[in-house]
């Protein structure tokens, strides 16, 4: 005799359903501050877990849409008229949903996760019912089910485009453009590069960054004050190495430390996590010959979760595949994004020149090796090239998307002596144009200028990078 089928009862579904308050609070809590919000993200009751959140945005849609502005002390009233206070919590609760979040620039992301929410509820539902018909034998409500189970699959497909709202754009001041360092904007899906050829310092620029936002630091700071970029917001920084040795980045970070001023890299150290990884494709090419996400892209999401940067050099080593090949290159820069995303950081890559770039000294955002397609994505791009004297590297905004372009600006290699002509480190700084003479630092932190040659000044007909 064959088993009845098992399968939960339908009050056993309905007390584990999945749902995300905190995502609902945020919401309501976004609301508050930007009543447009209830225009722009088209929800459902059904789309809250919680019956007194249900019926907290069923009245702020009933004031907005008598275009009553919506606020804790309006919002109270109606809900005491509807006899729904003792439901929902009264005035304190409405007033500490008020100040959940700090502003209202993430709806569209809390929103998003209450529908998925709410898919995954209704996906629950079916599947206990599905299983029922099954165990019951009745093939009509079987295929119904399994009907109404596409149809989730169709809404949470179509849910990933939302279009603009043109009368908020003109209704509403826009926030201001804010960047995460230098010009690499601080938004969402996206990222930057620093490009150039062999040997100059571009690894030693991305750490320098690294070290910045993790401190909230100047950028390349020199002793005198000098610095490529003014000081960041601080945040968490992962950078992701897969050509340095652990041994080799412990010597740079030990170099930058006997500069003075650098006294802070020890409490920086709190928000930057550094993986020197030997091997860690993002985009490979499958046994078909298309290139596709690798499971390591998750990987980098759970380690990058919260990072206000993530920096990854260089990026022709996450690349398994040919980088002149366009299908690839697309799917590595849809692949940065979705990083950017999901974990709601900048993404920065390290990446070389072409010979073309090296060879001519090109300054243009266009001279990075590979399809065209990779720094046509970039928002922000940073182009290196070596002086004639190998101490110094000219730094060009070659590309920036959302601002107007800086000026040239240098790095200069700081030689520090142990205060008896003894050399023991050498590290890039900020300086001027290279018109005068190098400096030196002493173990004790005193400038001095050498005796001796010049840096080479260059003949303004040339183009010498």
């Amino acid at each position: 005799m064959t088993a009845p089928l098992r399968y939960q009862r339908p009050i056993d579904v309905l007390r584990n359903l999945p749902a995300k308050i905190e995502a609902e609070k945020s919401f309501l809590g976004s609301v508050f501050l930007d009543n447009g919000v209830l225009d722009r993200e088209r929800l459902t009751p059904e789309d809250f877990r919680l019956e007194s959140h249900r019926r907290i945005y069923m009245t702020m849609l009933e004031l907005w849409e008598g275009r009553i502005p919506i606020d804790p002390v309006i919002l109270s009233d109606r809900l005491e008229k509807k006899d729904w206070s003792r439901h929902t919590g009264g005035f304190e609760y409405l007033d500490e949903l008020s100040i959940v979040v700090p502003t209202a620039a993430n709806a569209y992301h809390y929103a998003r996760i209450l529908k998925e929410q709410t898919a995954l509820r209704k996906a629950k539902i079916f599947n206990a019912q599905h299983a029922q018909a099954i165990d019951e034998g009745d093939l009509e409500k079987i295929s119904t089910i399994q009907q109404k189970i596409g149809e989730i699959a169709v809404i949470r497909g179509e849910d990933g485009f939302k279009p603009l709202d043109i009368r908020m754009c003109i209704s509403t001041p826009p926030p201001p453009q804010e960047y995460v360092v230098g010009h690499l904007p601080d938004e969402l899906g996206i990222f930057g590069m620093l490009i150039g050829p062999d040997g100059s310092r571009k690894s030693w620029l991305a750490l320098h960054i690294a070290l910045a936002v993790a401190g909230g630091r100047p950028v390349a700071l020199a002793p005198d004050g000098k610095a490529l970029w003014s000081a960041p917001k601080s945040g968490k920084v992962l950078y992701l190495t897969l050509e340095d040795s652990e041994s080799v980045l412990w010597r740079r970070i030990w170099d930058i430390g006997l500069v003075p001023g650098y006294g802070w890299i020890g409490e920086a150290a709190n928000n930057l996590c550094i993986l020197p990884v030997p091997s860690c494709d993002i985009v490979s090419v499958d046994s078909g010959g298309i290139p596709e996400p690798t499971s390591n892209v998750n990987r980098i999401i759970r380690e990058g979760k919260g990072a206000r940067l993530i920096i990854i050099d260089p990026l022709a080593e996450v690349l398994d595949a040919s980088e002149n090949d366009d299908r690839a290159a697309k799917c590595l820069v849809q692949t940065l994004r979705r990083i950017s995303r999901e974990t709601g950081a900048a993404v920065l890559g390290v990446h070389h020149q072409n010979k073309t770039g090296m060879m001519n000294g090109e300054k243009h955002a266009q001279s990075s090796r590979g399809s065209s397609k990779i720094p046509a994505g970039s928002r922000w791009t940073i182009v290196l090239q070596p002086g004639e004297d190998p101490d110094w590297t000219c730094v060009t905004e070659g590309k920036a998307s959302y601002a107007r372009r800086d000026s040239e600006k240098w790095l200069h290699v700081l030689r520090i002596d142990d205060g008896t002509g003894r050399e023991i480190a050498s590290v890039p700084v900020a300086e001027d144009a290279p018109d005068e003479k190098p400096v030196v630092v002493t173990r004790g932190g005193r400038l001095k200028y050498p005796e001796g040659g010049k840096n080479v000044v260059p003949d303004p007909d040339d183009d010498w990078g």
